[in-house]
């Protein structure tokens, strides 16, 4: 291969990641979805690496024992509303982590003051493995149109 057909393939290969581009993020937004959620409902788990808090309120103690939810540390997860409304958006070229109701929106909010922690952002980790999971996708996609 000429030195000037290599520097097309380069082009190319540059143009189609860049074409690729917003595909890729939503892929990495749902890994970042998937990662976020197995923390904060599965596991109980805020963005600093700890736990939420432990549940104190006897009556609310109850009502989750009543449904048939766990009762060991907060979890965030009763009716799953929550939890359901943190979605990857996709806007033009622009990929969002949101949460898209807007009750919800307030109940994770009010969540974090209570608590008095970041709970629904990425911890380090999370953004690290997004990171990793992108690099790894876009030289997939390098190596594919060589």
């Amino acid at each position: 291969m000429s030195p000037q057909e290599f520097a097309r393939k380069i082009q190319t290969t540059v143009a189609n990641v860049e074409r690729d581009v917003p595909n890729l993020l939503l892929l990495g937004g749902k890994l970042l979805e998937g990662e976020m959620k197995q923390r904060i409902f599965n596991q109980g788990g805020d963005a600093n690496g700890g736990k939420i808090g432990k549940y104190k309120s006897k009556s609310w103690i109850d009502k989750r024992t009543e449904n048939g939810r766990q009762t060991g540390a907060v979890d965030l997860e009763f009716t799953g509303s929550l939890r359901d409304s943190i979605q990857v958006v996709k806007s033009g070229d622009e990929v969002f982590l949101a949460i898209t109701n807007s009750t919800d929106y307030v109940k994770a909010k009010g969540q974090e003051s209570r608590r008095k922690k970041p709970i629904f952002i990425p911890t380090a980790g999370e953004r690290q493995d997004v990171e990793n999971y992108l690099s790894d996708l876009i030289s997939e996609r390098v190596l594919s149109y060589f």
